[in-house]
């Protein structure tokens, strides 16, 4: 009997490398043209801000830079001999690279949180209009930064400025390019005309040739020939341009349909809806970025969310594993305390680089688990309180991610009830930023986008629970307000008040 010819073997399927620059963290993931995650082509490095008491935030580029392509060497050795359809990155915004007349970084590198830029910000105002930008005059964005930065390194001589994700796209590729959604985030496109903006540039004190080139995110490029040599499975694969991790949170969890909107509570948290076509109004104390061309996003951003729960767990000890049921047990605002949760200033509404974080209400009765109850419902109000300024229709859909909110039932309860709405988990493998950048390559590539969010856990909100964090929200104002009036006598930490006794 003749034997049976060997059958060929079934080549494996094409996978979309996605890189994903979170500000705590870096990670390399892969997907399938249908955006599923694949098991065991995941890998991870570490990375934080470097914060000072003056208000620093800066990105060590270094260790950053050595970390992804660390990560990407793992999923270049996981590989095997899966093709690879292109290369997806998605970043933290926003951030701030300076180039010397030789292209290389030089100074300190700034992230979204650096406050020190915060004495520009009324010259800045002056100048930029916010509705052609989508956003106020801020310390976090980049005309304030660059008049800042430029001041307080006059020995030094830059040349060009870009981002993070920027910087990587010209080091590996030698492109000058940046996209459309990093841009938006810098507050400096011209949301209208989609080019730099002439009144940010002359904000910022910079010539529109010292920015990258503006491109939409189905721009792509190859390595260069050191890079291909040590990554030669990518070797002619497409390299695509970063898009925000706001944007892409927002495609990766399946909000960006009509009548969806996107919370995440990450490191840092945000509400977001997507709207198709002209420039929208932007509402009171919100902003309008873009996710490509012809999709904008209408939201509001905080600069606390996981990252306070971290600070929290440190300071108080709150390591306990009983800690989620601790806090379950407790009716919302229960605790008699109004918790401020500014440690780092404010983004929306308030656009406040100076403003601090307090507590008030403290008793000898008061437990390490109801101050953390406490810091999470001030949060969780907050995001309330943004997505009550959206134009949102009576049958929006709420779709919640981020590592932080997907890992504590009792948030998740808090923000429902917050919302007054039930809240959809999209409960995937693989992270929405990450996600939604394999998928926006994906489509570059003519690869649909999925429809909604797909598998998800609901969560319903408890009868009356939303009234009683209307009211907290109501307190949390009021203190606010109260307490502004103190800030000229406040002293700064490690001084002596002036004050006389």
């Amino acid at each position: 009997m003749t034997p049976s010819p060997p059958r060929p073997m079934r080549a494996p399927p094409p996978v979309m490398l996605s890189l994903d620059l979170g500000s705590s963290g870096l990670k390399g993931s892969a997907f399938d043209t249908l955006g599923r995650p694949l098991a065991g082509l995941e890998t991870h490095s570490s990375v934080e801000l470097r914060a000072g008491p003056d208000g620093a935030a800066e990105v060590n580029l270094p260790a950053l830079v050595r970390g992804i392509e660390d990560v990407l060497d793992g999923l270049h050795q996981r590989l095997g001999q899966r093709p690879v359809l292109g290369v997806a990155l998605t970043s933290f915004v926003s951030s701030l690279v300076v180039l010397d007349s030789a292209g290389q970084p030089t100074g300190p590198a700034l992230s979204y949180a650096d406050t020190r830029s915060a004495g520009e910000v009324e010259a800045v105002a002056q100048l930029v209009d916010p509705a052609q930008v989508g956003c106020p005059a801020f310390s976090a964005y980049w005309p304030a930064q660059l008049r800042w930065w430029r001041a307080a390194h006059p020995q030094l001589r830059p040349a060009r400025y870009c981002g993070v994700a920027d910087y990587l796209l010209l080091r590996w590729t030698d492109a000058w390019l940046t996209s459309y959604s990093l841009a938006s985030w810098t507050g400096m496109l011209d949301r209208f005309s989609l080019t730099w903006n002439a009144g940010a540039l002359a904000a910022a004190g910079v010539e529109a040739d010292q920015l990258p080139e503006l491109a939409d995110h189905d721009t792509a490029r190859t390595l260069r020939p050191e890079f291909q040599a040590r990554w030669p499975k990518l070797a002619g694969v497409p390299f695509y341009l970063g898009v925000s991790d706001g944007a892409t949170a927002t495609v990766g969890s399946g909000a960006a349909g009509d009548g969806c909107v996107a919370l995440t509570v990450g490191g840092t948290s945000a509400v977001r809806m997507a709207v198709t076509g002209p420039p929208p109004a932007v509402p009171p104390g919100l902003w309008s970025y873009r996710i490509t061309r012809q999709t904008h996003l209408l939201g509001g951003a905080l600069i606390e969310g996981g990252n306070l729960y971290g600070w929290l767990t440190s300071v108080l000890h709150l390591g306990s594993a009983d800690l989620d049921s601790e806090l379950l047990a407790m009716d919302p605002d229960s605790h008699g305390l109004t918790f401020i949760p500014s440690l780092g200033g404010t983004r929306s509404p308030d656009y406040d680089p100076h403003a601090r974080g307090t507590v008030h209400g403290l008793g000898y009765a008061t437990t390490p688990a109801q101050i953390a109850r406490a810091a999470m419902e001030s949060v969780t109000c907050r995001l309330a309180d943004l997505a009550g300024r959206l134009p949102l229709p009576d049958d929006a859909v709420f779709i919640a991610s981020g590592r932080a909110l997907l890992a504590s039932r009792p948030w998740q309860q808090m923000l429902a009830d917050a919302l007054g709405r039930p809240l959809l988990l999209g409960e995937r493998l693989g992270g929405a930023s990450a996600r939604g950048a394999a998928l926006l390559a994906l489509e570059a590539q003519g690869y649909p986008l999925p429809d909604g969010p797909g598998p998800c856990r609901r969560v319903e909100p408890v009868a009356g629970h939303h009234e009683l964090y209307q009211d907290a929200t109501r307190r949390m104002h009021a203190l606010e307000t109260a307490l502004s009036g103190l800030r000229g006598l406040r002293p700064s930490p490690g001084t002596r008040s002036t004050v006389p006794a």
